[in-house]
């Protein structure tokens, strides 16, 4: 067994799951304890596209520490094992955006219908 191989993730990145949910939870409690700074926040857009600024950067932020620890050298070796990158694949662009769709859509109709009438 390589070193590699028997590194244990750290607590933040072992619970992310948890970290996220939680993150979603006090977003929507805030949303609605402060219903005022989060309509301010989402009229922050920009160009015909409707991009939010906020969301922008805080993805952005979220995103770049992981590009920080891309590993470009172990690309050559995706050709000598395409099964992990076509699993890759399936899950990222066809079982996620549709499952989050889904979810999002009973959010919005179940949880949020109420907020926007």
């Amino acid at each position: 067994m390589n070193a590699q191989s028997s590194k244990r993730l750290a607590f933040f990145e072992r619970y992310l799951t948890l970290w996220v949910a939680a993150c979603m939870v006090l977003g929507v409690a805030l949303g609605r304890a402060f219903p005022a700074v989060a309509h301010r926040l989402s009229g922050m857009e920009w160009g015909r596209s409707h991009v939010n600024i906020p969301i922008a950067v805080l993805i952005w932020l979220m995103i770049f520490p992981m590009m920080l620890k891309i590993d470009f050298g172990g690309l050559r070796g995706v050709a000598r094992r395409p099964k992990g990158l076509a699993i890759t694949l399936f899950v990222n662009w066809l079982v996620k955006p549709f499952s989050m769709a889904l979810i999002g859509s009973l959010l919005v109709v179940g949880l949020f219908s109420s907020t926007f009438h």
